[in-house]
């Protein structure tokens, strides 16, 4: 991945910190941590589950991983103080059951993960939470525990929820133009860049999506649970066959550091009784 290197990112004052830090948890020791006292938290949610006979399983966490360690690192080069979690791999795939090991959890348990998350970095200081996610199934979950923890914690963290590519800007639109829900030229091309010896190129090709004969279900007017092996039966639909590394570079980058904008400004933000709104 061309994230930047570690050693790139050095803090402004380096005898204190004692060590170069840019803000990915996993890479960061007990000193690093207590001296960078982070304003924001990053958690990304994703999935492990089949994507066709040309992606890997771990398409959406090697996305999600991606796009927001490269966002953190951006954003804290620009002087803020986010943390990033280690990504969540397993999500909601209870309509993935006819395809062998799409690892799945409940609806409930990963709303409580989530919910416990959220709650252990309030205690330890945190405020300001970002849930990223990169699985279209777990929206709706996602969309839940906000209203839980706003509920249960809203004066001690403000919680919000994104996808990965939801800065992207519109200098990508239409970059992706199959609309493809799932395996299709959009994660294809994102693989590609990130992770090109993963992808098997004899399989890429133009793949249809089967729909329902009931309009608004095809349409998505009316929300349900599609089964997706019925939806696309090789468990991939789009124009495989029109993605580049390059198509995905460009809008990997561009998801990256649209988040890392947000990642700014949400850090630079004072805390206060109202917030986001300012102080009246």
């Amino acid at each position: 991945m061309n994230f930047e290197p570690m050693s790139s990112f050095v803090t402004s004052d380096a005898g204190t910190f004692g060590s170069k830090v840019d803000g990915i948890l996993e890479t960061m020791t007990t000193a690093d941590i207590r001296a960078f006292r982070p304003e924001v938290a990053v958690i990304p949610v994703a999935s492990t589950e089949p994507h066709g006979p040309h992606l890997p399983y771990g398409t959406d966490t090697l996305i999600g991983s991606g796009v927001t360690a490269k966002a953190v690192q951006l954003a804290n080069k620009k002087g803020a103080r986010v943390l990033r979690l280690p990504p969540l791999p397993i999500g909601n795939n209870v309509n993935f059951k006819a395809y062998p090991f799409a690892c799945r959890i409940r609806v409930e348990t990963l709303m409580a993960v989530l919910f416990d998350l959220v709650e252990f970095l309030a205690e330890d200081g945190v405020r300001k939470v970002v849930i990223v996610n990169s699985h279209g199934g777990n929206v709706a979950t996602i969309d839940a525990v906000l209203r839980q923890i706003h509920d249960r914690l809203r004066d001690r963290v403000f919680a919000c929820g994104c996808r990965s590519n939801s800065f992207a800007g519109p200098d990508v639109d239409g970059i992706h133009s199959d609309n493809s829900p799932h395996a299709g030229k959009y994660e294809t091309s994102l693989v590609q860049y990130l992770a090109g010896g993963l992808v098997v190129d004899g399989e890429l090709r133009d793949t249809p999506l089967h729909q329902p004969a009931i309009a608004a279900l095809a349409e998505d007017t009316a929300h349900w649970v599609r089964p997706w092996h019925r939806l696309m039966p090789e468990f991939c639909a789009g124009r495989l066959d029109e993605a580049t590394a390059e198509i995905g570079q460009r809008y990997f980058e561009a998801s990256a550091a649209g988040m890392a904008d947000f990642l700014v400004e949400l850090s630079s933000q004072p805390w206060g009784p109202d917030f986001p709104y300012p102080p009246e």
